[in-house]
């Protein structure tokens, strides 16, 4: 039931997402834009190349930042396993930093690699070092 419940509302949101921006745009007009688009329309160009990718990045961020917190929980087998918790967050703040000064990067999609790749070695080191021992892996 609470399945349902959740995809009745998300539903609703993504619809909300599509309707409300700048100016607001009628559901019949939103649901005419994604069946029947007309590039003449500026309400249908609206939708369709503003409005409908935000929406679907946001769900599919949405979709990743979910998974990746049951991996991180399910990996540690700890229920309340975070990124700041793991060390990952800190990890990726010293990659940026490191990438500002030392490669003198200044652009944001930098940031986001430097700040991906720090994550990504954080994460190894914690789980290799957690991994020590002759039981291996424990929260």
């Amino acid at each position: 039931m609470s399945v349902l419940v959740g995809a009745v509302v998300l539903v609703v949101v993504c619809l909300a997402s599509v309707m409300i921006g700048a100016s607001s745009i009628a559901p019949g007009t939103v649901l005419d834009s994604i069946l029947h688009f007309d590039p003449t329309r500026t309400e249908h160009l609206v939708v369709v190349e503003k409005r409908l990718p935000r929406t679907l990045v946001g769900l599919l961020v949405g979709t990743a930042l979910g998974l990746a917190g049951t991996l991180a929980q399910g990996l540690t087998r700890n229920p309340i396993a975070d990124p700041g918790l793991l060390g990952v967050s800190f990890g990726a703040s010293l990659f940026v930093v490191l990438g500002i000064s030392v490669a003198g990067v200044d652009s944001l999609s930098g940031y986001v690699w430097f700040g991906f790749a720090g994550a990504g070695l954080a994460s190894v080191v914690v789980y290799a070092v957690a991994s020590i021992g002759r039981d291996g892996a424990t929260p």
